[in-house]
């Protein structure tokens, strides 16, 4: 009696520990294909300050102006250039199709304004020439891109509108 416990125990373990695992694996990459579809590929989408009712970025800020992207690198990089506005915190980030942060720059580390990043898929190679882009590796062909911009004072939403239309992405001959 005691074996058929301690064996029933066992396979209960071990069945929690694989459905644990692929619950793990697979919940984040269906949550980003999900986000995905809302949004145009490789093209900037340019949010409405949020709302309580606001779901499509998961915890959305009131204080924070968005500007997302859908990326997919699988044809070659991809050129972003976004102005950063004077005198308020600005990020740009990545986010791999299973949900984790590849990068992030701030207002204080770009290296110029307007920033320019190439998003580069592994393998690939881009030559920096002006020396002022950041070369980010996606470690996923799709992912999301997202820019968030501080805001101190409604008064400022219209000029941070303008500024956040500035924004570009080209796609770039791919080198392998």
């Amino acid at each position: 009696m005691g074996v058929l416990i301690g064996s029933a125990i066992a396979i209960f373990l071990v069945t929690a520990v694989v459905v644990n695992l692929v619950l793990v694996l697979r919940i984040p990459v269906r949550v980003m294909r999900r986000t995905m579809k809302l949004y145009p590929v490789n093209q900037w989408v340019f949010a409405r300050p949020a709302t309580a009712r606001d779901r499509a970025i998961v915890r959305p800020s009131p204080d924070l102006h968005y500007s997302i992207l859908c990326y997919d690198v699988s044809r070659g990089p991809l050129r972003l250039r976004a102005s950063i506005p004077e005198g308020q915190y600005w990020s740009i980030s990545g986010y791999s199709n299973r949900t984790d942060n590849f990068f992030i720059i701030n207002d204080l580390q770009a290296r110029s304004n307007p920033i320019e990043v190439v998003l580069v898929p592994k393998g690939a190679r881009y030559l920096n020439a002006t020396g002022k882009a950041h070369l980010v590796t996606a470690p996923s062909k799709q992912g999301i891109i997202l820019i968030r911009t501080v805001i101190t004072k409604r008064a400022d939403l219209p000029r941070l509108r303008e500024i956040q239309r500035r924004s570009t992405v080209e796609l770039l001959e791919a080198r392998g």
